[in-house]
């Protein structure tokens, strides 16, 4: 992995891998910038290790080990080394493309001298010296005065001469694109390994990393072929390798070759160009008809496969001028690009995901992949971004290619979850469970957002399978109709359906709200079903079942129909065939069961039957104008000449004909009706004149009651009634005014009974009653009148009077309430004047004589009953004192009277005391201690009279006491205890 762009501070990644992480950072006791190298995986041991062979190797040409610990961030072995500024060759090669010859051996010369200077190293440890193991431009660091060897991981210290290969073949190289053959066979490090190291390395400077094969120097060919000869023993030893390239390098320095060379490289076409040089010039050419070749795009491409192509595109240049600089600038701009995909990947593939545009996100992934394998091969890598600490990269810095791997296995399991509750989906509408389904929506709804894609698809998917359903649904009625028409047998896919759609929409959301759906809508609607849900396997075969019922029902339409019209060719009036066939296409047509069939469309069968109803409409027309034009003249009235149509049009239909025999009763039976409503309508007519007659009679008679002429008046009204409801309109009228005149003349009557009664009625309260009756009566009887007809003026004065009456008797009672309540203060002062004397007298006396009698006088008791009851009176309301007051002496005065004894006048006397008591405490809302005392009245009353009463009065006075007050003790039944 390349260095990573540089972090806060003096922080940054240099390199890392799947198991090592390199970094530099700062040393916070001295201050000093330091290297670190992370054992992501290995031991202890494993470090320990390079740190001692970089002990070992310690001296000029080598960086410096610090020491070996425990790292605190991740807890796993890190190695410290002393930072030197400088470039790694891998860096420098992706900076400045293939170096020239010269150069090249110049900055592997002094890595040439430290190898052998470890070779011969004899050390305790190491005593047949050190083989470093895997050189390659990444363990090369360039400084301002030499070139030093980096990373003793893979050293290790050489073996005795001739001693034993490993039993089992294992590589112990390094790095695999630069170690020697031997390497893969599991031989042990020897100093050949660092040689054949440092001639890959010459040669991957010097062509781009294997990309350019620019023409070299004989010699530099030849001392590239030496190090990397197949045997061990074939090449040259470090030491003389250093010299060979020192040597070189001053030689091709000054070499004019080396300039046409470079010139060649870059792409200068301003150099001299040797004469003979074929391939000069045809690169010359080439840039000269393909100016774009060497251009430079505006812009970098954010596309994996766009900067593919782009690299690809680089790759081509380079390998024909492998040191041209812009097309080597634009190549690390694509290298940082890439990497800064590699950086955003997740986030875009989060993105993808939540789109649930996993194709389009699979396909990124695998050209990110192959972008990643490319950027990565480069010189100088592909730097990745960097936010956290360096010292704590993820496995996007460590393994990028795994990283865009395990997106992959990510991207892969999200489409598999999403599968599973699109499916879960599916199977709910499959079952036509809606509700399910909803669910199944939410819940993924909750899962991947309100925005997602399916769901919103889905949403809408169940929306419209909902809205199918619904129609399905609302077809029910009509396929049960159905049934009767065609093979039950066959219909069970079409009811089945039906049925299972009906059950889930009331499940759903209750009873289906709108018509009933045709059988062609709801063919209509199983063929948009099954384009749109074709995983509801049920669908098909429903639709196949309606489709042959539609056409099967059709095909009955049109025999039906040529059957009809055939029947009009031959039988001049046939209308209850007629109508028997036309009902059964009618049905047809109802249930939408007519569709095109070949040759014959639905449109033409349908003229047909309008076509066919047009011509039963006349013949029915034909048949029935004669019993038509009877009901007419009987509508009118005119029932001889409505009679006699009648019966010409029951006597010109055919009884032999079943139909018409049938048309026949039906209109024998009307006759009949009408003859009978004509006698009844008759009989009405006499019965009118003969009230009107008897009435005028009673009227002259001198001693007709009211009774008898109110029931004649009742009588005609009834009959009156019928009249104006059963002859014409213009007999109505006449009909009408008669009734009105009836009315009149009943109201009339009432009021004449309710004037006699007032008159032979002398109390004033029942007289109120009568003429309010009356008024009441006579109110009603002209809001009964006819709407916009004005009252008779008799009646309106007769009203008139009896409102002035019923004032008249409202004024008397007021009148006679008045004197009653003087009487009853005049009273009211009279005794509590005597009630006061006599409790004083009565007091006085008693106790004079208490020590000579045992007991009390009867007298007195009864004296004592008369004070109770006006003491109860006296906390009675104001408004009843005085009648309480009157009732009272009423009450006692049978008591107090001496000698002869008139019981009829006491009887009259106390009976209008009650009633005046009665009616003043009804006007005060009837109290219920008003109540009581009206009782102990009536009893202190009839003790007092005791058996001078005969038993006429005395039920007068219990009949006038229990309408008034209410039910009373039977005196003789529970007699009031007196004291001896």
């Amino acid at each position: 992995m390349p260095p990573s762009a540089t972090t806060a501070g003096a922080d940054r990644l240099l390199n890392c891998s799947p198991a090592r992480i390199v970094f530099t950072s700062t040393d916070p006791a001295s201050g000093r910038l330091f290297v670190g190298k992370i054992f992501v995986s290995g031991s202890m041991t494993d470090a320990e290790r390079e740190v001692a062979m970089g002990r070992l190797a310690a001296g000029p040409g080598v960086v410096h080990y610090d020491d070996v610990a425990l790292d605190v961030a991740s807890n796993r072995p890190r190695v410290t080394m002393r930072f030197e500024h400088g470039t790694n060759l891998d860096a420098l090669v992706a900076e400045r493309g293939a170096l020239p010859g010269s150069l090249a051996c110049q900055l592997l010369a002094p890595v040439a001298a430290t190898l052998a200077r470890l070779h011969a190293t004899t050390a305790t440890g190491a005593p047949h010296g050190i083989c470093h193991g895997d050189v390659k431009p990444k363990n090369l660091l360039r400084t301002g005065t030499t070139t030093l060897l980096l990373d003793f991981e893979h050293a290790r210290p050489l073996a005795a001469p001739g001693a034993a290969t490993a039993a089992e073949p294992m590589f112990t190289g390094g790095s695999r694109a630069f170690a020697p053959p031997e390497a893969l066979d599991g031989a042990a490090p020897d100093a050949a390994f660092d040689v054949y190291g440092v001639g890959a390395t010459l040669q991957w400077l010097a062509t781009l990393g294997g990309l350019a094969r620019l023409p070299q120097h004989p010699e530099f060919e030849a001392l590239v072929a030496a190090c990397l000869a197949p045997q061990a023993a074939q090449r040259p030893s470090a030491a003389a390798l250093a010299s060979r390239l020192e040597e070189l390098a001053a030689k091709l320095d000054q070499d004019p070759a080396e300039a046409v060379l470079d010139d060649w490289a870059t792409a200068s076409l301003s150099a001299a160009t040797p004469g003979d040089d074929r391939a000069w010039h045809r690169r010359r050419r080439l840039v000269h008809r393909l100016p774009r070749l060497l251009a430079i795009p505006s812009s970098l491409p954010t596309d994996p496969a766009a900067i593919l192509r782009e690299l690809a595109t680089a790759a081509r240049v380079l390998r024909l001028f492998p040191r041209h600089a812009p097309t080597l600038r634009w190549r690390r701009d694509l290298a940082a690009a890439t990497g800064r995909l590699l950086a955003g990947a997740a986030q875009h593939v989060t993105t993808l995901a939540r789109s649930e545009d996993f194709d389009a996100a699979t396909e990124w992934l695998l050209a990110l992949e192959q972008l990643a394998r490319v950027a990565l091969a480069l010189p100088g890598g592909c730097a990745i971004p960097l936010e956290d600490s360096p010292a704590s990269v993820a496995l996007l810095h460590r393994d990028p290619i795994a990283f865009v791997r395990l997106l992959a296995r990510q991207l892969e399991t999200a489409r598999e979850e999403l599968a599973t509750e699109t499916a879960a989906i599916t199977a709910a509408e499959r079952r036509l469970d809606l509700r399910a389904a909803e669910r199944a929506i939410e819940q993924m709804a909750v899962h991947y957002g309100g925005s997602s894609p399916t769901v919103a698809r889905r949403r809408d998917q169940l929306h419209r399978l909902g809205f199918y359903v619904d129609r399905v649904a609302r077809a029910e009625a009509n396929v049960e109709r159905m049934g009767p028409l065609w093979d039950a047998v066959a219909l069970q896919p079409l009811t089945t359906f039906v049925d299972a759609a009906s059950a889930s929409k009331h499940h759903a959301r209750g009873e289906q709200a709108g018509g009933a759906v045709g059988l062609r809508s709801l063919q209509i609607t199983l063929v948009n079903l099954n384009e749109e849900f074709p995983h509801l396997a049920q669908v098909g075969p429903a639709l196949d079942t309606l489709s042959h019922a539609l056409g099967h029902l059709t095909d009955q339409a049109w025999d039906l129909l040529a059957e009809a019209q055939q029947r009009l060719r031959v039988v001049p009036v046939p209308v209850r065939p007629l109508q028997l066939a036309l009902g059964r296409l009618d049905t047809f047509r109802v249930l939408e069961a007519l569709v095109d069939r070949d040759g014959r469309p639905r449109s033409q069968l349908q003229d047909g039957i309008e076509a066919l109803r047009l011509s039963l409409e006349q013949a029915r027309a034909t048949r029935d104008r004669l019993a038509e034009g009877a009901e007419n003249a009987l509508a009118r009235g005119h029932w001889t000449t409505g009679l006699f149509d009648m019966e010409r049009a029951v006597a010109g239909l055919n009884p032999v004909d079943e139909h018409e025999k049938a048309q026949a009763a039906r209109l024998q039976q009307r006759l009949d009706e009408v003859r009978r409503r004509k006698q009844e309508v008759e009989g009405a007519v006499r019965r009118n004149v003969e009230l009107t007659t008897r009435y005028g009679t009673l009227q002259d008679d001198p001693t007709s009651t009211f009774a008898g002429r109110l029931q004649v008046l009742g009588e005609r009204r009834d009959c009156l009634h019928f009249l104006t409801m059963h002859v014409p309109a213009e007999r109505g009228v006449l009909y009408s005014q008669d009734l009105r005149d009836v009315e009149t003349q009943i109201a009339l009557e009432q009021a004449s009974f309710a004037e006699h009664q007032l008159d032979g009625t002398v109390d004033p309260i029942e007289r109120l009653r009568l003429a309010r009756a009356t008024v009441d009566r006579l109110s009603n009887s002209m809001a009964a009148a006819d709407q916009g007809i004005d009252a008779p003026g008799r009646v309106v004065r007769l009203l008139e009077h009896w409102h002035t009456v019923a004032a008249h008797c409202q004024r008397a009672i007021d009148q006679q309430h008045a004197e009653r309540q003087a009487q009853q203060r005049q009273r009211r002062r009279f005794w509590a004047m005597a009630v006061g004397a006599l409790l004083v007298s009565s007091t006085a006396i008693g106790l004079a004589l208490r020590p000579w009698f045992a007991g009390q006088p009867a007298n007195a008791a009864d004296r004592t009953a008369g004070a109770d009851l006006a003491q109860a009176g006296a906390t009675l309301p104001v408004a009843l004192r005085d009648a309480a007051a009157s009732l009272c002496a009423a009450a006692v005065a049978a008591r107090t009277s001496e000698g002869a004894f008139d019981h009829r006048a006491w009887h009259a006397s106390f009976r209008r005391e009650l009633l005046h008591f009665v009616d003043r405490y009804r006007t005060c809302g009837s109290p219920p201690e008003a109540t009581a005392f009206a009782a102990a009245c009536w009893r202190a009353g009839l003790d007092a009279a005791d058996e001078r009463l005969d038993d006429e009065a005395r039920a007068d006075l219990r009949r006038l006491t229990e309408a008034l007050v209410g039910e009373v003790p039977e005196p003789g039944l529970q007699p009031a205890p007196r004291e001896r």
